[in-house]
């Protein structure tokens, strides 16, 4: 009998004590916000991920950014928007007089040109997003009357042109060159491969390209009113409000600071995130499997404690198949467009779409969002029609010769049976999807076997080229996102995000076309053909784009929730 009081008095202590806990963390004025992973790193130039991008827009700056709620693009280090020259190839900006960097020293037109500089030199291990500001930014001229004041000047007209600027986090010249090496190296030098490297520039390069300049605390500096104080792997990503930061006075819900700390948990099983918010252990999601969150919706406890929501965002889910393998590593599984077209015939994204995100998607055909007045709606949706499929494989010389329903072809001599390796991001939801996929392929003869991996690897293939097939996705905007990045030559050859080999001069002409004009509509017809050739040539699948799901803590005031990312302003959270 006094062993059973004993126990049932731990038991009692044990959840007295996780309830006072829990309780005092909720007074606390800390953001606590899930995320599915680690950004790939926090370099200010050579890394890629959304995690990335969501956390800098709390740590670092830029010069203008899109304003959430109108979708215009407002000053943010500028007095004002630029003004343009009459013949639109040059740009006049002035930064704001009172931004200061951690040291306390002043924001000046130096750190901009330096920035720019190192954006784009080929020696920065930056190719995947290189070339959008590469083929816009021709120099970036002081102002020799005013330290505030510079001029940017474009190759040529381009549609980008008065914006570019605003994408790159400008970091802070004495910090990063304080010997001033950069000071007498032209931009013509800079966007010239060949220019000559002296060992001191080639040190330097090795140092900046650094992976610790990605992960070390002490070097994940910006203009930001918060700053990376601790970077617990594969755990957690504190936050931590500055003082004394030089935009507090500037009211504004980019600018307001109220959590004295924000803390990114990594959650990578949606059945935690559910347990955790289930706890109140989470402040906030947009990450949460679909499921869960409609489960949590049927709860009065869950409504009680949080707001939440499916909206629609932009982005695009796909497969992507690699249209360039090296052939030795990599089977020519997918060089035919045939054989691209019948894989888009085998995946059922409509029950995909019913059965694993309970209707909460949208279809695309293309690689531009339907909320886009630029998106090409006359490209139809692509059906599963397995029967189709056979006919297309057959054509292609893919046949089962030997009656084991996998299909086969003689490549350089040698019988390869259809089967690839599907990479994929780990997670239950996706490994639910690829499992759905690989079955239904296999009606058509095509043996898919699933690779699940972590991000970084699974980039860093990509990237590499070193994949046959890959599910995959890409958060996008409603800014004009430049097609270069992702579908140009250049950006395949680079290592850039081009990563199945799409394009040839043609459809590098459209893209040039589109980015090389200020009329709508010689831009927007030059996009629609884009996507009709990248719908013809069918280096993705296009999938759907799945809604953001929020759930928001209601002990916070400003629980806005926005389709366009990050979803939720964390700064703008006040503790109520």
């Amino acid at each position: 009998m006094t062993q059973k009081i004993i126990i049932l008095f731990a038991i009692f202590f044990f959840l007295s004590c996780s309830e006072n806990d829990n309780s005092k963390r909720l007074k606390q004025n800390t953001v606590v916000a899930h995320m599915l992973s680690e950004p790939d790193g926090l370099h200010p130039f050579n890394n890629n991920s959304v995690m990335r991008s969501e956390i800098f827009a709390y740590t670092q700056r830029t010069l203008l950014q899109l304003d959430i709620e109108t979708l215009e693009y407002i000053p943010t280090l500028l007095k004002e928007l630029p003004s343009s020259s009459e013949d639109n190839k040059t740009f006049y900006f002035e930064l704001k007089e009172n931004v200061k960097w951690d040291d306390g020293s002043i924001l000046t037109a130096k750190d901009v040109v330096f920035s720019t500089k190192i954006m784009l030199c080929h020696l920065t291990n930056n190719a995947q997003i290189r070339p959008v500001y590469s083929s816009v930014i021709k120099s970036v001229d002081l102002d020799p009357d005013n330290p505030f004041k510079f001029s940017m000047t474009a190759q040529d007209i381009k549609w980008t042109a008065k914006s570019i600027m605003g994408g790159i986090y400008i970091q802070q010249k004495n910090h990063w060159d304080p010997q001033g090496i950069f000071d007498n190296i032209t931009f013509d030098q800079i966007l010239n491969k060949s220019f000559e490297e002296t060992q001191q520039i080639a040190n330097w390069f090795n140092n900046f390209n650094d992976a610790k300049n990605g992960f070390e605390v002490k070097n994940l500096k910006g203009l930001g009113p918060y700053e990376v104080s601790e970077w617990e792997t594969e755990q957690y990503i504190t936050l931590t409000k500055k003082k004394d930061w030089w935009g507090s006075n500037e009211k504004s819900i980019y600018n307001n600071s109220f959590p004295e700390k924000i803390i990114y948990r990594v959650i990578k099983e949606s059945a935690s995130a559910y347990l955790a918010l289930k706890k109140q252990d989470l402040d906030v999601t947009t990450n949460l499997g679909t499921l869960d969150l409609m489960k949590l919706q049927e709860r009065d406890y869950f409504n009680k404690n949080y707001d939440s929501d499916f909206k629609d965002r932009y982005g695009i889910s796909y497969i992507g198949l690699n249209m360039k393998p090296d052939g030795t590593n990599h089977k020519p599984f997918f060089v035919d467009k045939k054989v691209r077209r019948a894989i888009a015939h085998l995946i059922p994204v409509n029950e995909i779409i019913d059965f694993v995100m309970f209707g909460h998607a949208t279809r695309q055909a293309a690689n531009i969002s339907p909320l886009k007045k630029t998106y090409n709606d006359t490209l139809k949706l692509i059906e599963l029609d397995i029967e189709k499929a056979n006919k297309l494989l057959d054509e292609a010389g893919w046949i089962d010769t030997d009656g084991d329903n996998i299909r086969d072809k003689i490549i350089n001599g040698v019988k390869t049976p259809f089967k690839f390796k599907f990479s994929y991001m780990q997670s239950p939801t996706s490994t639910e999807i690829v499992l759905i996929m690989k079955e239904s392929m296999y009606k058509a003869g095509i043996v898919a076997e699933p690779a699940g991996m972590d991000f970084n690897l699974f980039y860093k293939n990509a990237a590499d080229h070193k994949f046959d097939a890959m599910l995959a996705g890409w958060g996008s905007s409603a800014a004009y996102s430049n097609p270069m990045q992702l579908w140009h030559t250049t950006s395949w050859v680079n290592k850039g995000s081009n990563f199945c080999g799409f394009g040839d001069a043609e459809s590098d002409a459209l893209i040039e076309e589109a980015n090389n004009t200020l009329d709508y509509e010689t831009h927007r017809n030059a996009l629609l053909k884009l996507q009709a050739r990248i719908y013809e040539d069918q280096p993705y699948v296009f999938l759907y784009c799945s809604k953001r799901k929020f759930a928001i803590h209601k002990r916070f005031n400003n629980r806005d929730m926005f389709f366009e990312r990050p979803g939720v302003l964390l700064n703008n959270l006040e503790l109520n």
